[in-house]
């Protein structure tokens, strides 16, 4: 149940995807913005900024699956919790660092094909799966992992700290209601 929630809820990161199209652009590919702005490119390309929105909503999917899961089940296993809601904060830490690794893992493949995929030139119109096939024709399958280090080093502890706080305050909360 809490994984499938998660789920829907990774889905609709779909509707800031511009805003990490931006991002993602002017960090890598700073030539896409020469002689133009931000609101220049907004109003250039349009939905065009929302290249990439199927290959987001396949790595939220299974990433934010894999948070909820990856925490239930720490919960359930190494805790042998029946009432997740009755996890201490020790517990609940644990358990988020279990199911944000998880999810960190599991949507790296996704999450680098959509970067390269908002990252090229707005003119490319190379398709997903040709990069796919480009990355392990040429690159091989640990290419579908690039970052995955930095990214458990910076996005891990964030996530963590997000989820266990989550965690810890929702059913101190349903207490107090």
């Amino acid at each position: 149940m809490h994984a499938t929630a998660g789920s829907l809820i990774g889905i609709g990161e779909i509707v800031i995807l511009p805003l990490d199209v931006l991002k993602i652009k002017r960090q890598t590919n700073p030539e896409a913005f020469r002689g133009r702005g931000v609101f220049r490119i907004v109003a250039d390309e349009g939905f065009g900024l929302y290249r990439g929105w199927g290959w987001t909503a396949a790595r939220n999917a299974p990433g934010s699956f894999a948070l909820f899961g990856g925490s239930a089940a720490a919960k359930q296993y190494y805790y042998h919790l029946s009432d997740y809601n009755a996890a201490t904060w020790s517990q609940n830490f644990v358990a988020s660092i279990a199911g944000a690794s998880a999810s960190l893992i599991v949507s790296a493949p996704l999450d680098v094909i959509k970067t390269r995929i908002q990252n090229r030139n707005f003119e490319e119109k190379e398709s997903g799966f040709r990069i796919v096939s480009r990355m392990a024709r040429q690159e091989g399958f640990t290419s579908f992992f690039k970052g995955l280090t930095p990214k458990l080093l910076m996005t891990g502890p964030k996530l963590v700290f997000s989820f266990w706080l989550a965690q810890t305050l929702i059913p101190a909360f349903n207490k107090v209601l």
